[in-house]
């Protein structure tokens, strides 16, 4: 389905003014990125949110008790991460698929993770709309996915853990690079670079993210059931 359909009134618009007043206003100047946020229609993600709002400068509720991140943080770490179009990225914590949608602009394959199968199933269905081909989605955890050995250029966490999982970097190719948040009253992003086979990090921003949730899909499923 060609994008231009899904457009609901003006947010054509209403992109545009977010990139303007929100991005570059803000020290965002990386031309594919921008290009990016212009194309992928962030109103598609929180279909339960007006569509002025969809594009407000701040993080929304979502389902499963998660939020979509404000507009210019996923831009800011989106740039610490420097995606080049040959990368093979994996997403931890894909949640509405905006910030995938956002990054299968930037490089050659996606691959995201998403705990809450509510989530992904949402997150699928618009991707398909989209015609985004170079998405792959899967219902796991972050302690489960990295058992199967694959190696990724760059890793990105929308989830904050008290401290960054050691497995996670295992799967991280020599050269690349992940950000993620850290912390858990405090909290800030990092960038992560794996150089001669050790991690150099380099504290950046302070923000503010839902907590990284532990345990397997299975595990997660049954807590999710009892409340």
């Amino acid at each position: 389905m060609p994008m231009g359909n899904l457009e609901i009134g003006d947010t054509k618009a209403l992109r545009q003014e977010m990139v303007s007043d929100q991005l570059v206003r803000r020290g965002i100047k990386q031309s594919a990125i921008l290009e990016a946020f212009n194309e992928i229609p962030r109103h598609l993600f929180v279909p339960h949110i007006l569509p002025h709002e969809a594009y407000s400068d701040q993080p929304l509720p979502i389902k499963s008790g998660q939020t979509i991140s404000q507009p210019y943080v996923v831009s800011l770490m989106l740039s610490y991460l420097d995606l080049h179009p040959a990368h093979h990225l994996l997403e931890i914590g894909s949640g509405s698929g905006y910030a995938t949608a956002v990054m299968s602009k930037l490089c050659h394959h996606v691959t995201g993770i998403e705990v809450y199968e509510e989530l992904l199933n949402d997150s699928i269905n618009i991707i398909k709309q989209l015609g985004l081909l170079n998405i792959e989605l899967k219902h796991a955890s972050a302690w489960e996915h990295f058992s199967e050995g694959t190696v990724y250029d760059r890793i990105i966490l929308w989830a904050s853990p008290p401290r960054i999982p050691e497995h996670i970097f295992h799967n991280l190719k020599e050269g690349g690079i992940l950000v993620a948040p850290e912390g858990k009253s405090e909290q800030y992003v990092w960038i992560c670079t794996k150089i001669d086979g050790d991690i150099i990090k380099k504290r950046k921003d302070p923000v503010r993210f839902v907590p990284l949730v532990q345990g397997s899909v299975k595990e997660i499923d049954r807590n999710m059931r009892r409340k």
